[in-house]
């Protein structure tokens, strides 16, 4: 076939989304030279490197040479394109999906398959592909036996939008979009504490609604009192639309670099860790794409700021998943109880129902609902605890997954409503990744079974699936490579310096997660219980998890017989907390490292946390150290008791007897669950992580030094009080 008879038919192909206001998906089968000869004649290749390419290239050879980073194609949220030209030879469904919502109506996504294997090996392509060979609209041209489907012409539709702007409110293009925007204005006007949580799926006119709020704002603002809005995002490059929108919307502007100015005030770009540096006064500050932004550091905002409005796409393609809407709207109502939420439906870039948003949804089950019977089991529940003898355990291989698409939704809908971090890719790992196992505990009602508890594990270190060889094992020690699938043992080696980590098998919970309507009934328990037997009819040395360190989620681990191994020195990026590495051990030889790991961990952790740990929660300080063995603890000599008596009663000074203090508050937490005490903060941070006596005092409101030993002396006495060494006062 000539290329020039594929431009014609792609033209057509093109004209006829257009006309549908749609996108669509062409899947190019052949090698690398072939497909970059087709698009070539097309002239997409050679403009994608300009200023502000209209096609992004996203890939890992040099023959289609990427303008997207492999790693940062989260960038490109908020921006729009014609073509999107995926040539990764892995097929990394995170960045498919994200760069697919970048496409406007009439945009082709090219899918590049050189590698032919994953046609007959991937059940997740094997999936992707049955679902694209379902849709008319889509096609898949093979160079082995290529041939051009005909392209009908087809009428123009008007999408069910007002294609007269004029009728609408801020000139919007939806009357949810006019509804959002008056939202945003009333962040500004109305109460402060407030904030506003705006999402939608891709393409629903967001960014614009925000720039279309800003003119509004700015159009109506007082010269003498003038508007300092604030934007901000996880890069700038993703506010295109938005800077796009506002300088059409408000021609009479002007933006410099990241700023925008008119008459009545400016609109200004900060980047997230400077806003929060800097905290300067705004009216109002606006945050786009939040969900690519780690919860933690938008709680800090919610404190530095008044009126806030948070924009956010919801269907995981932001790399924090559903954080967004789980973990950060949690706080929100103990912060902020009266924020508001809303929700566009509608889309402006392409029709409802639009085949490429489509089979994103289907392929990455973005969409996955619960299942109405795990509900009707939860109502069945005579009393608040569920009768576990009426759920069954049941281990599912990726085969019997890909064969049940019903199971297969189950999974991700329990999976992606109750755990933060899960993402489009997680579907892939559950039909392609031999290592990763299947576990779920099923209710049946009406004889029909649903999902109640879903987990993930994979198999680590010496196993029957894999064996690794000295050679990976000493570039691992040396930091030369790291192995995928095997997290627990690298981080035991290279963190923790057990030399003999790849010698045992482990089984890493991955994920463990219960269906929203049933948490809090133990489950849970009832469910690692199971996993564990499971576990050790594998012949499993391990079960091993790791996880951003929360109190309530470590203390369920704590509870169900894990134990410390290592704790992280800085922030997971998505959780904001720092990451723990649990383990339980089921065998005998596992039993002797776990003992001597978690004598390891107790004696550094008490060092640490004066240093690295000098900012870590004191509610998860007291919990970890609750866990700490009885024979780390340090015998309290008399002289010990006869300072903290000193110290109490105001005969000696804190500096002579804080060392004691430090050994008696340890063996204090050792004995007795202190974390649920919220003052008891004030002891560990000034005694245990020796935070400065200003840090102290501006966390809990003491005027000073003075106020602050008073405090100290009356809550140790307290403690005393309750103590068998009560009597030595």
């Amino acid at each position: 076939m000539k290329n020039e008879v594929f431009v014609e038919w792609l033209q057509g192909f093109q004209q006829q989304a257009l006309a549908l206001n749609e996108r669509r998906l062409i899947v190019l089968v052949g090698d690398e030279l072939w497909a970059h000869s087709l698009l070539k004649v097309v002239d997409i290749i050679e403009n994608s490197h300009t200023e502000k390419p209209r096609c992004f290239i996203y890939g890992d050879n040099d023959i289609i040479r990427p303008n997207v980073s492999l790693q940062r194609f989260y960038d490109k949220l908020g921006s729009e394109s014609d073509y999107v030209i995926f040539a990764h030879s892995q097929l990394p469904i995170d960045a498919l999906a994200a760069l697919s919502g970048t496409l406007v109506a009439g945009g082709v996504l090219f899918l590049l398959v050189s590698d032919y294997t994953q046609l007959e090996t991937s059940l997740f392509f094997k999936r992707f592909l049955k679902l694209v060979n379902k849709s008319d609209e889509h096609v898949v041209l093979e160079q082995k036996n290529l041939a051009l489907p005909i392209v009908e012409c087809t009428p123009s539709t008007n999408n069910n939008i007002s294609t007269d702007k004029t009728t609408l409110n801020y000139a919007c293009v939806t009357q949810e979009q006019v509804i959002a925007v008056d939202a945003i204005i009333k962040v500004v006007r109305g109460k402060r504490k407030r904030p506003l949580v705006l999402t939608a799926d891709r393409g629903r006119g967001k960014s614009s609604a925000l720039a279309l709020a800003c003119t509004e704002l700015l159009n109506t603002a007082k010269k003498d009192n003038p508007l300092h809005i604030v934007i901000t995002a996880a890069d700038v490059n993703s506010l295109q639309v938005f800077f796009k929108q506002l300088q059409t919307s408000l021609p009479t502007g002007e933006r410099q670099n990241n700023r925008f100015t008119s008459d009545n005030g400016c609109v200004e770009f900060i980047a997230v860790d400077q806003l929060i540096k800097q905290s300067p006064q705004a009216s109002l500050v606006l945050v786009d794409e939040a969900a690519a932004i780690p919860v933690y550091l938008l709680e800090q905002l919610v404190q530095n700021h008044h009126r806030m409005v948070f924009a956010s796409t919801v269907h995981g393609y932001e790399g924090a998943g559903r954080g967004f809407t789980l973990k950060f709207q949690q706080s929100l109502n103990l912060t902020c109880p009266h924020w508001r939420s809303l929700h566009i439906h509608q889309p402006i870039r392409y029709r409802e129902g639009d085949p490429l948003e489509q089979l994103i949804f289907d392929a990455c089950l973005l969409n996955a609902e619960f299942d109405d019977l795990a509900c009707d089991f939860a109502k069945s529940s005579s009393s608040v605890w569920v009768d576990m003898n009426a759920l069954t355990f049941k281990h599912f291989t990726s085969k019997s997954l890909s064969e049940n698409e019903a199971l297969l939704t189950q999974v991700v809908s329990v999976l992606v409503t109750a755990h933060y971090q899960t993402k489009p890719s997680d579907v892939r790992m559950l039909l392609d990744n031999p290592h990763v196992q299947i576990l779920c505990l099923l209710s049946e009602v009406n004889n029909k079974q649903s999902v109640v508890a879903v987990a993930m594990l994979i198999s680590e270190g010496h196993s029957d699936v894999e064996q690794v060889s000295s050679t990976d094992i000493i570039a691992i020690k040396h930091s030369q490579r790291r192995l995928s699938n095997h997290f627990t043992p690298q981080s035991l080696l290279t963190q923790c310096g057990v030399e003999q980590a790849f010698d045992f098998y482990y089984l890493r919970v991955m994920r463990i997660a219960v269906h929203v309507q049933l948490q809090q009934q133990g489950i849970g328990g009832y469910f690692l219980a199971k996993i564990t037997q499971h576990a050790q009819s594998q012949g499993a040395d391990f079960l091993a998890s790791s996880f951003g360190a929360t109190k309530p989620l470590l203390c369920f681990w704590l509870q169900q017989g894990y134990h410390m191994a290592r704790l992280g020195f800085s922030k997971d990026k998505a959780s904001g907390e720092h990451s723990a590495l649990v383990l339980k051990p089921l065998s005998y030889k596992a039993s002797e490292l776990e003992f001597t790991l978690k004598h390891e961990f107790y004696r550094s952790f008490d060092y640490l946390l004066s240093d690295d740990y000098q900012w870590l929660a004191a509610d998860l300080i007291a919990l970890i150290l609750h866990y700490c063995p009885k024979a780390s603890m340090v015998q309290l000599t008399d002289h010990d008791l006869a300072n903290v008596t000193a110290f109490i009663q105001g005969h000696r000074q804190y500096a002579c007897c804080v060392f004691s203090l430090y050994l008696w508050l340890k063996e204090r937490l050792i004995n007795t669950n202190l974390a649920e005490q919220s003052d008891t903060a004030v002891l560990i941070q000034r005694i245990m992580q020796k935070q400065s006596i200003t840090d102290v005092c501006y966390q809990h409101g003491f005027t000073g030094k003075k106020m602050l030993e008073q405090f100290l002396r009356e809550k140790l006495k307290r403690l005393l009080c309750t103590n068998d060494n009560a009597d030595k006062l």
